[in-house]
């Protein structure tokens, strides 16, 4: 024991007499321990650059390949992200029917801006395929990824087309979840911008995209839509730019194709749908006009099992949008509100264009369709030259409440074989003085419909007047329960304040309408 205390003493004196000489502190000892938690993290790599894949993006190399490469490193090394530095990276493969550069689950694509990052096709194409795509086989689901802060260019300009070819999309996912695209550009492609969905299959929901969200982007010149939403459950579309030349179908739309779909859960806000500054394709046939649709919501083709609405098309809302020569259309789904949209709209003759309807909302029946119900168009401001301002075809448990709608050539609400509640609407000078109009116009069976406190009102005098009733019912109704028409104001009505269709002229209860 005396022996080894002076060995053990000797070796205390070597050390401590290395430190000092180092001028180390004594905290120096941890550098050799394990990372904390919050060390490790700063070091995790989120993202790898195309350009350690070998692109180049001088905006004439093809970096195709490039970009591919890096998808695939980032999946093999559980990157989150493909990071595209500043620069214009060309996609030069031609693909073939599905696009060009597969998608990869849970790997998103990253730019600094679409100011200064761009993915563009190369001229020179017939009929070009998609850039970014999903490969349904395999990779039958793609999720869990954001894209966000690039340029994504079609360059439509130097591309030739088939006269009805609209199939170059930038970005077509089928089926995934959680799926988020921000702060991007979409210009020029002869298809979508993006689309969702999209699918014919003959199993129920086979394929679907959940949970998307698609916000702050601007889309430019794009042919067919903005952004398509189909086989979709849960979606939202704010605080985007849509404009320019193009939209054949419209700005955004929702749209069910067969049965075997679930299109669910949409919301569309906030956005700025600027039409005036473009014009609509020439393939719509009829005169060329700037006046599109802004959203469209529909089921198209086969329609309803037995003609009768099922659950599986509806529950979307289209709140606060500002549409310039545009409109809301609603095709055959239920369960829908259009609340707080701004839609200005000047005159143009869209007569014999195609894809169109007039009235700035358009709430429809594409077919003859039983059970269509629960559509609203609340606190909605309409200033349109063009057609009705609503209009309501073959729907129940509708309603159209606390609206403004001012100088539309047509009847300010238009209602054909609808049934519902309309409260609290404001019509000014409806109509032409060659054609007058009411502030509501009402066809076909309509049991129970309510009209209350609403208010038609003339600012012009005398010749120059253009409404002539706040309400008027045109045709035979065979509804069970007689309409009720009750507290609404005519102001400076040229004929009155309700008209009733002459064969029923009591069939009608009529309580409080009186004259200003």
């Amino acid at each position: 024991m005396k022996k080894i205390f002076p060995v053990l003493l000797l070796i205390i004196l070597f050390a401590f007499s290395c430190k000092k000489a180092n001028n180390l502190p004594s905290e120096t000892s941890i550098a050799i321990e394990a990372p904390t938690s919050t060390q490790a993290l700063s070091t995790t790599v989120t993202s790898v650059s195309v350009k350690d894949q070998g692109a180049k993006g001088d905006g004439i190399t093809d970096d195709s390949k490039a970009i591919r490469n890096a998808l695939l490193y980032a999946k093999a090394h559980k990157i989150a992200n493909v990071f595209f530095p500043d620069g214009s990276y060309m996609v030069g493969e031609t693909g073939d029917g599905g696009g060009i550069i597969k998608l990869i689950d849970g790997v998103g694509l990253m730019g600094g801006g679409p100011a200064t990052c761009h993915i563009k096709l190369t001229g020179g194409r017939y009929n070009p395929n998609s850039i970014f795509y999903q490969d349904d086989i395999g990779m039958p689901s793609i999720g869990n990824l954001t894209i966000q802060g690039i340029d994504f260019n079609g360059n439509i300009g130097l591309q030739k087309f088939d006269a009805s070819y609209q199939f170059c999309i930038a970005v077509k996912i089928h089926s995934g979840k959680n799926i988020e695209v921000k702060n991007c550009k979409f210009q020029s492609f002869r298809g979508d911008g993006l689309l969702f969905g999209d699918c014919f299959e003959t199993a129920l929901n086979a394929r679907i995209v959940s949970n998307v969200t698609v916000h702050d982007n601007e889309f430019f010149n794009i042919y067919r839509e903005g952004a398509m939403f189909c086989c979709v459950n849960g979606a939202s579309f704010y605080g985007n730019n849509i404009h320019g030349d193009g939209y054949l179908v419209g700005g955004v739309d929702i749209e069910r194709h067969s049965v075997n779909e679930s299109v669910l859960n949409v919301s569309v806000y906030n956005n700025m749908f600027n039409f005036a500054d473009g014009y609509g394709p020439i393939e719509r046939g009829g005169s060329k006009v700037r006046y599109r649709r802004a959203v469209t919501m529909g089921f198209f083709y086969t329609g309803y099992k037995n003609g009768v609405a099922d659950s599986l098309s509806g529950h979307h809302k289209i709140y606060n949008n500002k549409i310039y020569q545009g409109q809301i259309d609603c095709w055959g789904m239920i369960n829908v509100s259009i609340s707080g949209n701004i839609i200005n709209n000047t005159y143009e003759n869209i007569a014999g264009v195609s894809f169109l309807s007039a009235p700035s909302i358009n709430i429809a029946d594409p077919a003859t369709t039983k059970g269509l119900i629960n559509v609203s168009a609340d606190n909605n401001s309409i200033k349109s030259a063009i057609g009705n301002g609503i209009s309501f075809t073959n729907y129940t448990q509708a309603q159209a409440n606390a609206n403004t709608v001012e100088g539309t050539p047509l009847d300010g609400i238009n209602l054909m074989s609808t049934t519902g509640y309309f409260y609290g609407n404001i019509i000014t000078n409806a109509g032409t003085t060659a054609k007058l109009a009411s502030g509501f116009m009402i066809n076909g069976n309509s049991s129970g419909l309510i009209i209350s406190t609403n208010q038609a009102i003339n600012t012009l005098s005398g010749k120059s007047r253009t409404m002539d009733y706040a309400v008027k019912i045109a045709s035979m109704n065979n509804g069970k329960v007689a309409p009720k028409i009750m507290n609404n104001k005519g102001k400076n009505m040229v004929s009155g304040v309700v008209s009733l269709y002459y064969i029923q002229s009591l069939f009608a209860q009529l309580l409080n309408n009186f004259a200003q």
